[in-house]
């Protein structure tokens, strides 16, 4: 629920930078954007991917907490120090790349890239440090508190005529709120005695992971963008796949933070219950996160034009078949458990797997991108994109299945995407009548859904112990659905 409130949160962020800006002035700040997250993905070096995984599994290996101190401490030092390197590589090669994509005036913006690429860096590895350590309230509480933050700063910089320049100083003063109560409360967790790990199988898996990330860029769609920059298409196309791509990540918002999540529990069962205890809980996630994920997507994808035009306006029009086209693809890789097929890989020991299967994807989606975007523009970018997402999941579902058995979830999944069609047919007929009414529309769509949910029964008891494992709460709210 925490996560659910900071991603609507930023969903009205969206919707103020997207309205205020334009579809030109959003191609341009998707354009900056790319710079950041590239930088990010070259300084991450696999330290997310070791706290996920090293740092349960110290815990239980040494109660006394002092081996895991010892690696949190060394990685926030690796971090800083790293990321201070690359804002002097930042500075210095931001004119040549600026002038390579024929946007030199965008210099004007070299300040605040650097400021954005530091504070997104050293927030990532405090955010996964108190994540992996389960204190949801804590993350929960201090995101939304930067996002409403964000929010106002937002507005008080846009109307004040600041543009670009404001939306990205209002971000980095928010994330800077997080650094700070993070770098607070960690304190007392990182003083104390620390204890050397053994670090030669850690250095194997911090590499690995840096390896596939590195390699993943390809299937980023920072990469698009920078070819779509690269073969000049126009800014407002840009915005357009800016605006469909954020959106189709704001609708997973209720697994966001879940696949870091996912990780650590798969290495703790995997730990103690060996290849049958993560068989079933792999089942029991995907299967969970299908429900959850699964009917947003589909009622996206039958009322793509309307929602484009009610949350962003009817300049953004034209982006509503591409939102229709990209979602499909997005769903179905979701709906596979996209999220959760690195982090088991990592779990089974198949780092090479992992690695291989990213190379395959990240060629393949560029070489697609290098034929598509000449020819179709950003409908070939969105096509490329998407149909590497399925094939990336089904190529890595593949190689999970050698080790475990996961058969009996894609069940459950084709069950809940028969009920989201089902429940389509309510507004469907009430389309007809009155007409398309959005939120009417959702309304009597999740109304439809959740009485067959109620009707069928899906869950199992397994699931339901799984529930009760994580959170005994949520027990008399799940009995209704469990057969």
């Amino acid at each position: 629920m925490g996560k659910a409130c900071v991603q609507i949160t930023l969903f009205a962020i969206s919707i103020v930078i997207t309205r205020s800006l334009g579809k030109e002035r959003l191609g341009i700040y998707a354009t900056l954007l790319v710079i950041p997250a590239f930088v990010r993905l070259l300084n991450q070096l696999g330290l997310e991917t070791l706290i996920n995984k090293k740092l349960p599994e110290l815990n239980v290996e040494d109660p006394s907490g002092n081996q895991g101190r010892y690696l949190v401490r060394r990685l926030l030092m690796v971090r800083l120090i790293t990321s201070l390197v690359f804002c002097g590589l930042l500075y210095t090669f931001l004119p040549h790349y600026f002038a390579f994509i024929h946007f030199p005036e965008l210099l004007d913006y070299r300040t605040a890239l650097i400021l954005y690429f530091m504070v997104i860096t050293v927030e990532s590895l405090l955010s996964t440090l108190f994540m992996t350590r389960l204190r949801y309230k804590i993350v929960s509480t201090v995101e939304t508190a930067s996002a409403l933050l964000n929010l106002v700063l937002l507005v008080v910089f846009i109307y004040s005529g600041h543009g670009i320049a404001g939306v990205l100083t209002a971000y980095i003063l928010s994330v800077c709120l997080n650094i700070l109560v993070y770098s607070i409360l960690s304190l007392k967790d990182l003083n104390g005695p620390g204890t050397a790990p053994d670090l030669n199988e850690m250095k194997h898996l911090a590499w690995a992971s840096y390896g596939i990330s590195l390699l993943s860029f390809g299937l980023m769609t920072q990469s698009d963008i920078l070819l779509m920059n690269y073969f000049h298409v126009d800014p407002a196309s840009i915005g357009y796949y800016h605006l469909v791509t954020s959106l189709g990540a704001m609708a997973g918002f209720v697994l966001t933070g879940v696949g870091p999540l996912a990780l650590s529990i798969f290495s703790e069962v995997y730990a103690s219950e060996a290849h049958s205890g993560l068989a079933r809980s792999w089942r029991q996630v995907v299967g969970f996160s299908a429900f959850l994920t699964v009917p947003i997507y589909v009622f996206i994808f039958f009322h793509a034009k309307a929602l484009i035009v009610f949350v962003f306006g009817q300049q953004y029009l034209p982006a509503a078949p591409l939102l229709a086209i990209y979602i499909v693809f997005l769903g179905l890789s979701v709906g596979l458990g996209t999220y959760y097929t690195v982090s088991t890989l990592f779990v089974l020991h198949q780092r090479n797997t992992a690695i291989r299967s990213t190379v395959e994807g990240s060629v393949l989606n560029v070489g697609l991108n290098l034929i598509f975007i000449p020819l179709y523009g950003v409908s070939g970018a969105l096509g490329a994109t998407g149909s590497v997402m399925v094939y990336m999941a089904v190529r890595q579902l593949l190689a999970i299945q050698k080790s475990i058995d996961i058969r009996p979830v894609f069940s459950v999944i084709g069950g809940c995407f028969l009920f989201s069609m089902a429940a389509m047919i309510s507004p469907w007929l009430l389309s007809r009548f009155f007409g398309e009414q959005l939120i009417l529309n959702g309304v009597v769509y999740m109304i439809s859904f959740f009485f067959l949910l109620i009707w069928r029964k899906p869950f199992t008891e397994d699931h339901r112990r799984f529930v009760q494992e994580i959170y005994p709460r949520l027990d008399p709210w799940i009995r209704g659905f469990v057969r």
